[in-house]
């Protein structure tokens, strides 16, 4: 299952963490890089986290210049937004990629070694690897 958004360009790849505006979920991530899902992250939610555990965000709601972009600008990890219903349709420990405004959810291994060589292949200002 491919979602199709908008939002910070760029390529991670992690487990989903489906939160809740609020949800002390946000302030106790795993280790290991996870990709939040949110319906929109506000500046006052970025504060509890700690994005040194934080590889992407996929949104619901907001477009390039929400807060959920300005924030992963900021912290320069990718965001795609405007993926309505992506909270329902992704579950906590989904795997998935984010390829540009792409999200790819539990990709086999020919998508995940598509996704590879891409991002080794992609400009190092949209490549993250953290």
């Amino acid at each position: 299952m491919t979602f199709r958004g908008t939002g910070v360009q760029g390529y991670a790849k992690g487990k989903a963490l489906v939160a809740a505006p609020g949800s002390p979920e946000l302030a106790d991530l795993p280790e290991g890089g996870v990709i939040l899902v949110v319906e929109d992250l506000s500046l006052e939610d970025s504060a509890a986290i700690d994005f040194s555990k934080v590889a992407g965000i996929v949104a619901e709601r907001g477009d390039a210049s929400s807060s959920v972009c300005v924030i992963a600008r900021g912290v320069g990890i990718p965001a795609v937004t405007g993926i309505a219903g992506c909270r329902e349709a992704i579950v906590t420990g989904d795997r998935l990629l984010i390829r540009r405004h792409d999200v790819v959810v539990n990709p086999d291994l020919e998508t995940v070694n598509a996704f590879e060589a891409e991002r080794g292949s992609a400009d190092p200002q949209l490549t993250l690897d953290l």
